[in-house]
């Protein structure tokens, strides 16, 4: 088993512990965030607190970080456990540019160890169930959108939510890499789009983004303008419309309704994700979800 420490106890980080407990190669020893209260933390009482991960990798002898904190921090963090032989998993996204995703996938051969980031759609049990039933040469055309509760006003983007750095960079990661299991991303391009931002912080609080994946017309819709939790993708497959909700895990064909999970949807992501974590960090189709990402953040 290897030792592993979280650094960044936010809100998600609670949705880790099931899914590391019935890990078959992590050990849970110890947690870190930079605030005595976290939102987390009452979940994690039965470890180790610290508030400096550079002394919790070096008092724990740790094998692996996990890196939940904001994605502004996410550079430095890896940076340095990568220069004191500890592997990493990162939320997504990895990094804000692709030159640093670069950087630290190149630091990480270097020392012979493991970047790997987290992509927690893609361990959906809808979405994994999509990819066994439909063969993904026959779908035409996807739209996905994605509703969150991150404005109060409709105008401005929660304070708390803006170390997220807009409705693109924190949901457009998570559409494309469930993208990225349907179509190998050769031929990309962005074919006209749509934004809304917040007027304190000028970060998109709505985007409306049309792409071509491979001759597939996608429409991605991130809106956090509405106050809602909602994710839904339906899918042109085989001349017909196919209903992936995400929210509550499970297909629409036709009258057809399959519900797969009880589960709280992130658990289950989380869940899936650490109890088969396997070790096998995919540098390449991380790269071209960050750099179609980064070229979408770049024009909008």
């Amino acid at each position: 088993m290897k030792k592993v420490g979280i650094i960044g106890l936010g809100t998600i980080t609670k949705y880790y512990l099931e899914g590391l407990k019935d890990s078959s190669k992590l050990q849970l020893v110890c947690v870190c965030d930079a605030l005595c209260n976290p939102a987390s933390k009452e979940y994690y009482l039965d470890y180790p607190f610290y508030q400096d991960y550079k002394q919790m990798i070096h008092e724990n002898l740790l094998d692996y970080i996990i890196i939940s904190t904001p994605p502004a921090t996410h550079f430095e963090i890896a940076k340095y456990a990568l220069n004191n032989n500890v592997n990493v998993i990162i939320e997504k996204p990895a990094t804000t540019s692709l030159a640093d995703l670069d950087y630290l996938y190149n630091l990480a051969r270097t020392n012979n160890l493991i970047f790997e980031i987290m992509y927690h759609w893609q361990n959906g049990i809808e979405v994994k169930e999509f990819l066994k039933l439909y063969d993904p040469k026959k779908i035409t055309k996807v739209h996905t959108q994605v509703l969150d509760p991150y404005s109060s006003d409709g105008i401005t983007i929660d304070e708390l939510k803006v170390k997220l750095l807009g409705a693109w960079v924190d949901s457009g990661v998570n559409i494309l890499s469930m993208l990225k299991l349907m179509f190998p991303f050769k031929d990309v391009s962005i074919k006209d789009y749509k934004v809304n931002k917040c007027k304190k912080t000028n970060l998109p609080i709505m985007i409306d983004v049309n792409l071509l994946i491979d001759n597939v017309e996608i429409e991605i819709i991130v809106d956090w303008q509405q106050h809602q939790n909602k994710k839904e993708s339906y899918v042109i497959y085989d001349n017909r419309l196919v209903i992936i909700d995400h929210s509550n895990q499970s297909i629409i064909d036709g009258d057809k309704i399959m519900k797969y999970d009880d589960m709280i949807r992130l658990q289950r992501h989380y869940y899936n994700y650490f109890k088969n974590y396997n070790e096998s960090a995919n540098y390449e189709d991380s790269y071209l979800i960050h750099k179609l990402l980064f070229e979408v953040k770049d024009i909008i």
